[in-house]
């Protein structure tokens, strides 16, 4: 009786655990159903526990860029790149140095350079609420769920 109840707990919590989105697909919906709100607390809920969190470094940095909040952006997407380049997980290094990284040190290059006037800065912040657009960085999101780093 004990071994059939034992059973019975892993396999209804391998079900459940199945049924639940995993961290990736879980943000990536919410950013895309427009609650990008609830993405930022997210993020700000994992950099509150670990200030080198990567995934909260990557959420906030989108989050700042998407509502085109330019003194916090900038200095989001370099924390990024700073903790970025210490790990050495294995789908998050191959992301990061493949695509991410170049293209963030070239976008904080090309806006330094071209900065907005405040009306455009308005008109771009207002991008950020437009419901069904992907996350940005969704590939290095799900780089760290192959990497095992949620679980």
């Amino acid at each position: 009786m004990k071994k059939l109840l034992i059973t019975l707990v892993i396999t209804m919590g391998a079900m459940i655990r199945s049924q639940t989105p995993d961290f990736h697909t879980n943000v990536t919906n919410l950013w895309y159903q427009g609650y990008k709100s609830n993405v930022l607390e997210i993020a700000e809920q994992r950099l509150a526990a670990n200030t080198n969190d990567i995934a909260g470094l990557i959420l906030k940095a989108e989050y700042h860029l998407a509502f085109c909040e330019r003194a916090a952006y900038s200095n989001a997407f370099l924390r990024v790149i700073q903790v970025g380049d210490t790990i050495t997980t294995t789908n998050f290094v191959q992301r990061y140095q493949e695509f991410s990284r170049e293209r963030v040190l070239w976008m904080l290059d090309v806006i330094a350079k071209n900065p907005l006037s405040p009306q455009q800065i308005q008109i771009e912040s207002q991008k950020g609420f437009i419901v069904g657009k992907p996350f940005p960085d969704d590939d290095l999101l799900e780089a760290l769920q192959k990497d095992g780093y949620f679980d």
